[in-house]
């Protein structure tokens, strides 16, 4: 056997621990969504204290996965698909690590609130997104893992399903909120999170709000805090 033949059967078996360190991560961030979801639909502290004290393996393996593919990077010189799946890996590990730590924000919520009950519509809204990103997460990685564009395909019409039930959720608030007439009085403007809000939009320009449009998602509060705060500030001041 030639040592650049030894090499490659090397790169290939590191090529596929890294694989399969990215799918552990997935299953892991997995057990994250459910078990933060319950925690909060059940009020659980128990449950909650274990989802935010394992985050703490999800962040060791999310760097354990970075080391693994800045190795792979500088000592193999990959191209074409070898060097794809590095870096879809690298991409994919830290979207799994921002899903976990979102969790742990649900899961200290679960501790903020306590005992606060939720009412049967909205739990059954939010036990539903849990299920829903469940399955996205499990379907996006099966794509991942059996490299099957297929799979990947699916993923925006359910991630489509995702934004209607957020958008249910947002509405079925809005609508339990106490009426107020000094909220009509009130200075008013609309912030669009994503394009999937486009219909909210109109209503508010209709009112004559100032409005204004972000193409992030219907998650960005949480994942691009930044943006959202010197918009919404924008708003405000203007």
């Amino acid at each position: 056997m030639t040592i650049t033949t030894e090499t490659r059967k090397s790169f290939h078996e590191a090529l596929e621990e890294l694989r399969q360190s990215v799918i552990r991560l997935a299953a892991m961030t997995t057990e994250a969504i459910a078990g933060g979801t319950q925690a909060f639909l059940d009020a659980d502290l128990a449950a909650a204290e274990r989802v935010v004290e394992a985050d703490d393996a999800i962040d060791e393996l999310t760097h354990s996965i970075e080391d693994q593919c800045y190795t792979l990077l500088a000592r193999q010189g990959p191209v074409a698909s070898d060097l794809r799946v590095i870096l879809a890996a690298f991409r994919i590990s830290h979207e799994l690590e921002r899903s976990a730590d979102l969790m742990v924000n649900v899961a200290k919520t679960t501790r903020r609130l306590y005992p606060l009950a939720i009412e049967p519509k909205l739990r059954g809204l939010i036990d539903r997104m849990g299920e829903q990103a469940i399955n996205q997460n499990r379907v996006a990685i099966d794509a991942f893992a059996d490299n099957d564009p297929s799979w990947a395909a699916a993923l925006a019409d359910m991630d489509d399903s995702m934004d209607d039930l957020s958008k249910t959720l947002f509405r079925h608030i809005l609508s339990s909120a106490p009426a107020d007439e000094a909220w009509t009085r009130l200075p008013c403007a609309f912030l669009q999170l994503s394009a999937g809000y486009a219909a909210e939009a109109g209503q508010a320009k209709g009112r004559g709000w100032p409005t204004r449009r972000l193409d992030l998602n219907h998650l960005a509060m949480l994942t691009h805090a930044d943006t959202v705060a010197r918009e919404l500030v924008s708003l405000a001041t203007a």
